[in-house]
């Protein structure tokens, strides 16, 4: 391994030590100590192209020494070279130091022993993988590290069904070197990519982990870790969209670490989130930016948000819905769990938030025309049209009460309306615009009260 990259990061090894902010060793790395200890080599494992006739080729067969020392960029690119078939490109367990990754066809397929024992080191400041027009290209069972302070490790644009399977993909940022490393960037969707996948993929330690200008592309059993901003959205032109689901964002409590895990940037598209976990940030979740505009559809369900200062911050979206989130705070910190821009998200749905602070999300924190449904009860609702409500036996079909519980006015089984207070009678208009009240008497006469002009907010 070279000095320069020991000079940088401390090794490989040092950087996989940290906690959260390296995918660890676990199993994969077990499994690698024990093929080193037996002298055996792994045997290699067929994944399928889709083709009739799949090429599989052991790049060590090219050249490829994988020693982190030797430069293996032009046997990888032999490994590569086919007659016009879509090569299955193996990598042996081994660091692969290149300066470029070669140009693959359509259907290829990339993999290695393991995503922590099979790894592709670059310390040049260039965009390792770049794809362009590329469909069905599948990487699997490896890593990425990359050192250069602007460098990218995958691009896809024009893309289309490409794949990530059990990919590491690490950068250099830490807090401890912020913001040397700022500019780097793991993944970026853009020019209209779609249909990419990354399942059971860790993006780590990158000023920006993924950033996507596209839309219809997805992210599931997944960690991004200790990287400056996890997830951006950008582009600002309507299109930018993602989907996660059970996806951890993590990092540690030096806040020069991470910033904001999710970031969605200006206007854009829809944003699905489901069974999502966040925690060491100064913002978990920014959605929209002032002045800017933020996605058209935004929607989080069954997760779990903490941060330092702030959970998650709605600043602009057309439809928000929020549903069975936990919110809690990083330690040592009181952030504000839900702060939503009544200019930019007027309108919302929130059902079941939970607060680490309380039973529940006060309701000064939704704007007037939020549809908000808790434990028991729903705040401000609207309706439109015709609303029926049904009793069950004799029970009440409607009720009113006080903030204490205490009872005032309840529609009967029987459609009939009582209210249980004297002075909180039926309240009628005259002609004139004057207001009276209905007040009855201990022997049962009705009399009315005058209550003004003024329309009666009691």
């Amino acid at each position: 391994m070279s000095d320069k990259r020991s000079a940088e990061t401390g090794g490989r090894r040092g950087v996989q030590r940290r906690d959260l902010l390296a995918a660890g060793l676990g199993a994969a790395g077990i499994g690698a100590v024990a093929v080193a200890a037996s002298g055996r080599e792994p045997a290699p494992v067929v994944i399928s192209t889709g083709t009739a006739s799949p090429t599989i080729r052991d790049v060590r067969a090219f050249g490829a020494v994988g020693d982190g020392e030797a430069d293996d960029t032009e046997a990888l690119a032999a490994a590569c070279r086919t007659d016009g078939t879509p090569p299955v490109l193996y990598l042996p367990a081994g660091d692969y130091r290149v300066t470029a990754w070669p140009d693959l066809p359509d259907h290829s397929v990339v993999y290695g022993d393991g995503a922590d024992v099979t790894t592709v080191f670059c310390d040049q400041d260039t965009t390792l993988v770049d794809l362009a027009g590329k469909q069905r290209i599948r990487f699997a069972r490896m890593g990425f590290y990359l050192t250069g302070s602007k460098a990218t490790a995958v691009r896809l644009a024009e893309c289309f069904r490409c794949s990530f399977d059990t990919v590491l993909i690490r950068g250099n940022h830490l807090g401890d070197n912020h913001p040397r490393y700022a500019a780097q960037k793991g993944v970026v969707l853009e020019a209209n990519t779609g249909g990419t996948s990354f399942i059971d993929c860790d993006i780590n330690n990158f000023g920006v982990g993924l950033t996507t200008s596209c839309i219809q592309n997805y992210v599931t059993s997944s960690k991004f870790a200790g990287n400056r901003v996890g997830v951006l959205g950008t582009g600002n032109d309507h299109n930018a969209g993602l989907s996660l689901t059970n996806v951890e964002f993590v990092s540690d409590a030096d806040p020069a670490t991470t910033d904001r895990h999710l970031l969605i940037d200006g206007a854009a598209n829809n944003w699905w989130l489901t069974n999502v976990w966040f925690e060491g940030a100064e913002v978990a979740v920014q959605v929209g930016t002032a002045g800017r505009g933020g996605p058209s559809q935004f929607g989080m369900v069954n997760c779990k948000v903490a941060a330092r200062s702030c959970d998650i911050d709605l600043i602009y979206c057309r439809q928000p819905y929020l549903a069975n989130i936990a919110f809690d705070a990083d330690p040592d910190s009181r952030p504000v769990e839900l702060r939503i821009d009544e200019a930019g998200c007027p309108e919302g749905v929130a059902v079941g938030l939970i607060s680490s602070a309380g039973d529940e999300i006060g309701a000064p924190v939704f704007p007037q025309n939020w549809q908000v449904l808790g434990r028991g009860h729903m705040l401000r609702p609207t309706f439109t049209g015709t609303v029926t409500a049904h009793g069950s036996g004799a029970d009440e079909i409607l009720r009113a009460t006080a903030p204490d519980g205490t009872g005032l006015a309840s529609v009967l089984a029987s459609g009939a309306w009582l209210s249980d207070r004297a002075d909180a009678g039926v309240v009628l208009k005259d002609p004139e615009g004057g207001y009276w009240r209905l007040v009855v008497a201990p022997d049962g006469a009705l009399r009315t009260a005058p209550l003004g002009r003024d329309r009666p907010v009691r």
